[in-house]
C-alpha cells in the first residue's frame, strides 16, 4: 500500500481476520491442538482479544473458520499451480500430484488436528462439518470443470471420486508425518495410476445382438 494511503474500515476488519486465522493455523501446526490456546493466537496475530471476540464468538468458530480459511487457500493454490502446467500436462496424474503436494504440507498437518479433536468435542465437530462439506462441493465442482469427461463418465460421480481421493491422501498424509514414507509413496503410486484408468478412454462396446 502506497505511502499516505488510508485504510478503510473493511480493509482493517479483513486484515485483523486474516492475522488471527493465519495465527491460529500456525499454532495448530507448531503446538498441536491441545496446547493451542486464545492467547498464543492473539499474541502471535499481534491484536487484542477484543478484536478476537469482535470476529469470533468461540473458540470453536475460531478454528472452524481458520480451516476454512485454510480449504480456501489450498483451493487457490491447487487452481493456480494446475493452470500453470502445459496444458498438455494438464492430466489426472498431474492433479493428484499437486493435491498431494499439498496435502503433505502444513496445511493438512493444521486440519488433522482438528479433525482428529472434533472426535470428542461436539461443537466443534459440527463446525468442521459445515465447512468440509462445502470444500468437498467446491473441489467437486472444479473437478468437474476441469476433467468433465472423467466426472461424467460410467461409474462414481464426481463428488465420490473427490471424496476417494481426498481419504487416500489423508491417509498417505498421516504415513508421512509419522515417518512412513515408503506406505505414503505407495498410496499416491495407486491413487495415481487408478487416475491415468480413469483418463483412459473405455472403447466403444459392440451393439447386442
Amino acid at each position: 500500500m502506497a505511502r499516505g494511503t488510508r485504510r478503510t474500515q473493511a480493509e482493517r476488519r479483513a486484515e485483523t481476520r486474516a492475522a488471527l486465522l493465519d495465527a491460529t493455523a500456525g499454532c495448530l501446526v507448531e503446538r498441536g491442538y491441545s496446547h493451542t490456546s486464545t492467547n498464543d493466537i492473539i499474541r502471535l496475530a499481534g491484536v487484542s482479544r477484543g478484536a478476537l471476540l469482535h470476529h469470533f464468538a468461540s473458540k470453536a468458530e475460531l478454528l472452524g473458520a481458520a480451516v476454512e480459511h485454510v480449504a480456501n487457500r489450498c483451493e487457490m493454490e491447487f487452481r493456480e499451480a494446475f493452470a500453470a502446467l502445459p496444458v498438455e500436462e494438464r492430466t489426472l496424474e498431474r492433479a493428484v500430484d499437486q493435491l498431494w503436494e499439498i496435502f503433505r504440507g502444513p496445511s493438512f498437518d493444521a486440519a488433522l488436528e482438528l479433525l482428529v479433536a472434533a472426535r470428542t468435542d461436539r461443537e466443534l465437530r459440527s463446525v468442521l462439518q459445515r465447512v468440509l462439506k462445502q470444500f468437498e462441493r467446491n473441489v467437486a465442482a472444479d473437478f468437474g470443470v476441469l476433467f468433465p469427461a472423467a466426472a461424467s463418465g460410467e461409474g462414481a460421480d464426481a463428488r465420490t471420486i473427490v471424496r476417494f481421493a481426498f481419504a487416500a491422501l489423508q491417509g498417505a498424509a498421516i504415513a508421512h508425518d509419522i515417518g512412513l514414507d515408503g506406505q505414503a509413496r505407495d498410496i499416491v503410486e495407486m491413487l495415481r495410476a487408478l487416475a491415468a484408468e480413469l483418463s483412459t478412454p473405455r472403447p466403444a462396446q459392440e451393439p447386442v445382438r
